[in-house]
């Protein structure tokens, strides 16, 4: 069959790389994406997928909306789409329109949760085959959204855990220099929490000046989280990356990893954490705690408290027995619960029974 993905960008999050990964990897089907671009968009090219670039399919110009729905109206007619995978919520609404014109079917797959647009929620998924990333996606739309259980086919995110085996050199002299490096991964935004890390750290060095943050990302809010670290004189003590391909490759030389999430839907970090045998503190909120088992594989945390986050920092730095046992249950959990070639072979499941 051939598939279009429709997505707002091909840039970083957990999303765009869903995405990446179903077309890249599953071989069963031709694909084709179309978004407003991204990092990820020269690696499709090269994986013989084609890109159809589109407006910010966010921004509600009429004039853009007019634009983007005919190009993607053509893009379905002239490639004999026999799919519409839409991967947002505006993205469903243009699906839903074009699959009634042109007879394509539908897919949604929901990577958030979200309580607002309930009205055009509604309408974007009326007669679209649904897939949520997690759980606690799935009872949002069935709970928030009012959608019915038997609608939602859940396939968990997960990652092929492919290394490359390049080391960064500004991690590299840290581990080399003794230092405990502690990192967290994620777009830098509000709905990450990088300032929870950002202010937990800044409490660990005042126990521990070993320590250093390393924040792997970029994003809109980075000027801001910079003077957050200048402030707290954090200079030696947080390092920022920016945006970094090869995350596994970088996994391998931390120590362990924080997620701060204010909001999620089932990320991906915990996932990429768990497949290079390493373990992780996380925010206490849906989604991450369907990946994170308490004392398990890892560490939860109370949403926005950085007292918490610093404390079980701590606790992961000193207690390396207890680290280790994580990181054997996280690989476990890995193994277990986010097999790669299920993931690709359950999407192809639901394609099969349009």
């Amino acid at each position: 069959m051939k598939i279009l993905h429709i997505s707002r960008t091909m840039g970083q999050g957990g999303a765009e790389k869903v995405v990446m990964q179903l077309c890249r990897d599953n071989k069963k089907h031709e694909q084709i994406v179309a978004s407003c671009g991204g990092i990820h968009v020269e690696e499709l090219e090269k994986s013989g997928v084609n890109h159809i670039l589109i407006p910010d399919i966010d921004i509600k110009n009429p004039k853009l909306m007019l634009k983007t729905f005919f190009v993607l109206f053509r893009a379905v007619k002239k490639n004999h789409i026999d799919i519409i995978h839409t991967h947002h919520r505006m993205a469903a609404f243009y699906g839903r329109i074009i699959s009634f014109l042109t007879g394509a079917k539908h897919v949604y797959t929901a990577h958030n949760v979200f309580y607002d647009k309930k009205k055009l929620m509604n309408f974007a998924l009326d007669r679209a085959s649904i897939v949520a990333v997690g759980n606690g996606v799935r009872d949002n739309l069935v709970n928030d959204y009012s959608i019915s259980l038997d609608r939602v086919t859940v396939i968990n995110n997960t990652i092929s855990p492919v290394l490359t085996g390049n080391k960064n050199v500004e991690l590299d002299a840290l581990r080399k220099s003794g230092k405990i490096v502690v990192g967290t991964i994620g777009r830098i935004s509000e709905q990450k929490g990088i300032d929870i890390f950002i202010k937990a750290i800044a409490k660990v060095r005042e126990v521990n000046e070993n320590v250093v943050g390393v924040i792997i990302g970029d994003g809109e809010d980075r000027n801001k989280m910079q003077n957050l670290a200048r402030e707290l004189n954090l200079e030696q003590g947080i390092l920022f990356l920016g945006y970094q391909a090869e995350v596994l490759d970088l996994i391998n030389q931390l120590d362990f990893v924080v997620l701060s999430s204010r909001w999620e839907g089932l990320p991906l970090t915990p996932i990429e954490v768990f497949s290079q045998g390493k373990t992780i503190i996380v925010s206490n909120i849906s989604g991450n705690n369907e990946v994170v088992t308490d004392k398990c594989n890892g560490l939860l945390c109370e949403k926005d408290n950085v007292d918490d986050f610093t404390n079980k920092i701590l606790l992961l730095i000193n207690e390396k027995e207890l680290r280790t046992e994580f990181e054997k249950n996280a690989i476990n959990t890995y193994v277990n619960d986010y097999n790669y070639e299920s993931f690709i072979e359950k999407y192809n499941e639901v394609y099969s029974l349009l």
